[in-house]
């Protein structure tokens, strides 16, 4: 009864609704108003949205169909500022004219350049130009597609070059929503609930959040997670069974939280002693995002084994890398 009572009641509202989005709000009445499965409430949308798997969350049900720079246009003829940037990826501002000159240039020339096949010339001139960026003693690098795809070929690398299986992440870190990724993020409880079992040999350690620390020293860091850190290989997963740790430089998901310097630099002198790969995953620090083209070597003065990097890399292009020394990556079998 109700059901049927409120599809009457809307049956009756939709001239009104769309009458008041119209004016001033939507410049496209002849799209029909719909509940949003979302947020349940009634906003003009197109109905191929509710095919989507809902397991995508969204800050708004905008229809987004033309961006420039930190502007944003939506099917409705709304212009709005993207202050995420479409979640740290177009470091350059949308449809910056550089990367879309490329773009046209590329697609009339190869568009899919397989690389089991041979080179080709982007890459190869891609590498050229990325190599002086990066920390120094990384001279060994791999394209992927994503940041998740990039993680993921990380610890590929860091257990086929150790030996050693485990892997130790950092309380509230993203690395990725993917099979293998998930057990490495811990910024939120909905990435990884119901889908286990996960991954064995993933351990969680503290990350050092100064602002929420029991400690509250007012002379820097106190030191606590990077004990915590040393109590873990002593109780959870021992150095000859860990093979890497991977932390975000600054936390993404987690808060936009820096780690604190002393921090990085102690974690990095440990992964050294205990011949454990530091792998800093850049994919939303790196490419000028805290001021320094790379976080890790910029502000912090360390240089990872591995990098992992991607959403600014190409500015909105599908394009992730993972960075590193060849004596690691050449110890691979060719495939």
């Amino acid at each position: 009864f109700w059901a049927g009572l409120y599809l009457r009641t809307l049956q009756h509202s939709v001239s009104f609704g769309i009458s008041f989005v119209t004016s001033g709000f939507c410049s496209q009445p002849q799209l029909p108003l719909f509940v949003s499965s979302h947020s349940g409430k009634l906003v003009i949308m197109n109905p191929a949205q509710n095919s989507l798997f809902r397991g995508i969350g969204r800050i708004s049900e905008f229809e987004f169909v033309a961006a420039k720079g930190a502007r944003v246009t939506t099917a409705c003829g709304r212009d709005l500022l993207d202050f995420t940037s479409g979640i740290g990826v177009t470091n350059t501002g949308h449809c910056h004219p550089t990367v879309v000159k490329a773009i046209h240039e590329q697609v009339d020339k190869l568009m899919h350049g397989q690389v089991n096949l041979g080179y080709h010339s982007p890459m190869l001139h891609l590498i050229r130009r990325l190599m002086p960026k990066l920390p120094k003693g990384l001279d060994s690098i791999f394209f992927a597609t994503t940041g998740a795809e990039a993680v993921e070929n990380s610890i590929k690398l860091a257990r086929h070059a150790t030996g050693k299986q485990n892997v130790i992440v950092f309380q509230g870190g993203y690395h990725g929503r993917s099979f293998g990724t998930m057990p490495l993020t811990t910024s939120k409880t909905v990435y990884r609930s119901g889908f286990g079992p996960f991954m064995p040999g993933i351990h969680v350690a503290p990350f050092p959040y100064c602002h929420r620390c029991p400690q509250q020293s007012t002379t820097g860091c106190c030191g606590r997670a990077i004990d915590e850190m040393e109590l873990l290989l002593k109780q959870q997963s021992t150095p000859q069974e860990t093979c890497a740790v991977v932390i975000e430089p600054v936390l993404g998901e987690g808060g936009y939280v820096p780690a604190p310097k002393p921090f990085l630099r102690d974690l990095h002198q440990l992964c050294k002693e205990n011949d454990i790969l530091f792998i800093a995953d850049e994919v939303q620090s790196g490419f000028g995002r805290t001021g320094n083209f790379f976080a890790i070597d910029g502000h912090y003065g360390v240089t990872p084994d591995i990098l992992v990097m991607a959403k600014g890399l190409a500015s909105g292009m599908p394009l992730s890398a993972v960075a590193t020394r060849a004596e690691l990556s050449d110890r691979q079998y060719c495939g």
